[in-house]
């Protein structure tokens, strides 16, 4: 298949817009625990993970700057100290996830996690002009481990260059769970991503991999994508011998064909836009 271009007019459009806070999004959310010792602790739409170990805990997404105090309140009101975050992991390089690192790090002094390809980037967000703290710089494949937990990177591009999700096993009722922490699969607005050269054809690459991981308990970095507050309310109301509803291999799987679809839908109408325009369409 040949390489696609975006036109000439999507790269023209600045990303600035797609990066203002959208209002509710930082509006807090209780805190919960998923399985076994993963607790959410984001925002009602800024998915942010709690990873509990004997050695310390292990925070995923510091969300906004504005979201960390929303974090930290989670985290206590579970029971935990935020103090006792030891390690805190990206999952890729826009704002509404990592530009609260720098004030978990300054509250915390954990190790700050972040993918090598995505580094870049993630530097440009400093909040108050705070210097962006990076300790560690992670590629496919790279583990992060505290107190008998393990965290595998799996690159998955397209939403930025050097998207991470991560994966674990939690265990609930005897049985071990495979658990993917979606880093982003959404592309249907092309014209507020990065648009780097080679997008499209990381994002086509991505969502035939995202088909290749056993996914049981999905979730991802944003609340709605795994329909995080239905499954809170069905996990609340859950009786002895009930299924967990974070175990959702179908959902899974229904999620990544609904954001392929949008992305091709997206990809069409950009090439209709630029090709009207009198841009055409590149090919190489």
């Amino acid at each position: 298949m040949p390489k696609l271009l975006l036109p000439a007019l999507a790269l023209a459009l600045l990303p600035a817009a797609a990066f203002s806070q959208p209002k509710g999004w930082n509006d807090p959310f209780p805190p919960f625990k998923v399985m076994d010792n993963l607790y959410y602790v984001g925002t009602k739409e800024l998915a942010s993970f709690l990873i509990v170990t004997p050695q310390g805990n292990i925070l995923m997404n510091s969300d906004y700057e504005s979201s960390v105090p929303v974090i930290r309140a989670s985290v206590e009101k579970l029971g935990f100290k935020f103090s006792d975050v030891k390690i805190l992991i990206a999952g890729h390089a826009h704002p509404d996830h990592v530009e609260g690192d720098a004030l978990v790090k300054e509250l915390t002094g954990a190790q700050v996690v972040v993918g090598r390809i995505d580094a870049p980037k993630t530097r440009e967000f400093r909040p108050g002009g705070k210097d962006h703290p990076i300790d560690r710089l992670v590629d496919e494949g790279d583990t992060v481990s505290l107190g008998g937990t393990t965290l595998t990177a799996h690159l998955m591009p397209g939403h930025t260059r050097g998207c991470l999700a991560w994966s674990t096993n939690l265990k609930e009722n005897g049985r071990t769970y495979y658990t993917f922490i979606e880093c982003s699969l959404n592309g249907q607005f092309l014209q507020a991503l990065d648009n780097y050269p080679g997008m499209i054809d990381d994002f086509r690459a991505t969502y035939k991999k995202a088909r290749t991981f056993p996914v049981e308990v999905f979730l991802s970095s944003h609340a709605s994508f795994f329909n995080m507050a239905e499954k809170y309310e069905k996990l609340q109301a859950r009786k002895q011998g009930d299924p967990n509803p974070f175990v959702d291999p179908e959902g899974y799987k229904a999620h990544v064909d609904q954001y392929e679809k949008t992305f091709e839908a997206a990809v069409a109408r950009m090439q209709t836009q630029g090709a009207a325009k009198g841009g055409g369409q590149s090919k190489q």
